[in-house]
């Protein structure tokens, strides 16, 4: 009977499979087909429809409360220097609702063409682990790590043994179980600390990365300063960040609303020019080896333009979509402060990411690459 069933199964799974593919070969019918399997959500992926998901998940949330301590860790960041306590604060809120929206992938990579999203960052994950050059006897650090998702791929990919490094009680939590689910407690370990002052001795790693991590650094010096502390001699140190690009003209007002916009909406220290990053590595010791753009070559698509295949650019730009999300806010479908949330931390740096690619004043694209002298 069991055998039966399993047959049965089987044959109901392939008639359907071969009707769906059947139905989205029509012209007309099949087109609209498509769009709707794309619109499906993905829970490893960007998908538009993730906007519902936050909405239900987050019903009850006090976005009042979290919007004050938001703008308070801002303020105390810009008076004192010291964003830590707004990035923790931040990230306590933000790194479930952007993994939410756009799975365990968080950073921007080269949109190549003919390929998904999934299979870009898949891509990037080899060029990481080709750049650090790294080898199945290699202990490499991923500091800023979030959850360690990179770090773990690399692992998987060169055999390597990967700690990674961030500040957040929830994302050493995250981080540790998703090390388990993966089946990599052997290889892989999260450490809670600040790559400011890093809890390792020196020279104990063959190399060093960071993706989209230098951005919450005030003191940029001190943070190369400690990658290169900790690294062996001849090893790497490999940075791949959000930049501010030469064209940047900051007596630009829609310049500076766009830049200043990224840090405020997540308390972060302002952007770092691509320069102070590489004078900030000479003065460490580290000798440059390599700095590509990776959209640079054929094929590849612009670093933010996730957002526009998606849709989630054109949605969150629209004033027609705010204000019907204020109105949900007014009739109590949506929880109190709702909407400053969603202009201050969704609608905000999201935007902003596109329209400053699109200007050319921020760059997501670039690999760094340095190596410390023996």
């Amino acid at each position: 009977m069991i055998q039966v069933a399993a047959n049965l199964g089987a044959t109901l799974a392939s008639a359907g499979a071969k009707g769906w593919a059947m139905a989205t070969s029509l012209p007309l019918v099949g087109a609209v087909l498509r769009r709707l399997q794309d619109a499906i959500p993905d829970v490893d992926d960007q998908n538009i429809l993730s906007f519902v998901a936050l909405l239900v998940r987050y019903r009850s949330f006090d976005f009042t409360s979290f919007m004050r301590s938001h703008r308070e860790a801002l303020k105390q960041g810009q008076e004192t220097g010291d964003y830590v306590p707004g990035v923790c604060n931040y990230y306590r809120l933000m790194a479930d609702i952007i993994t939410l929206g756009s799975g365990p992938f968080w950073h921007f990579v080269p949109m190549t063409e003919g390929r998904s999203r999934k299979e870009c960052h898949d891509q990037f994950h080899h060029r990481m682990a080709s750049f650090l050059a790294a080898r199945p006897e290699d202990k490499i650090l991923e500091y800023g790590c979030g959850f360690g998702e990179i770090g773990r791929q690399v692992a998987l990919i060169s055999g390597a043994s990967v700690t990674g490094l961030t500040m957040a009680d929830e994302e050493i939590a995250g981080g540790n179980e998703r090390i388990k689910r993966a089946g990599l407690e052997g290889r892989c370990a999260m450490v809670q600390g600040n790559y400011h002052k890093m809890p390792f001795e020196d020279q104990t790693f063959d190399k060093v990365f960071g993706v989209y991590t230098l951005k919450y650094s005030a003191d940029l010096t001190t943070a190369i300063s400690e990658m290169a502390r900790v690294l062996k001699p001849g090893g790497r140190f490999v940075s791949y960040e959000i930049l501010v690009a030469d064209a940047y003209d900051a007596s630009d007002k829609q310049h500076r609303y766009l830049v200043d916009n990224i840090s405020h909406s997540t308390c972060m220290p302002p952007l770092w020019p691509a320069q102070a990053v590489r004078d900030a590595a000479s003065k460490a010791g580290l000798v440059i080896k390599e700095e590509v753009d990776l959209c640079a070559a054929p094929k590849e698509g612009a670093w933010y333009s996730c957002f526009e295949r998606t849709g989630i650019h054109a949605l969150l730009s629209s004033s027609v979509v705010l204000r019907l999300v204020k109105l949900a806010e007014d009739l109590h479908i949506l929880p109190k402060t709702f909407t400053d949330f969603f202009d201050s931390c969704i609608v905000h740096p999201t935007t902003d990411f596109v329209n400053a690619g699109r200007l050319g004043i921020i760059t997501g694209s670039v690999m760094m690459v340095w190596e410390k002298p023996c």
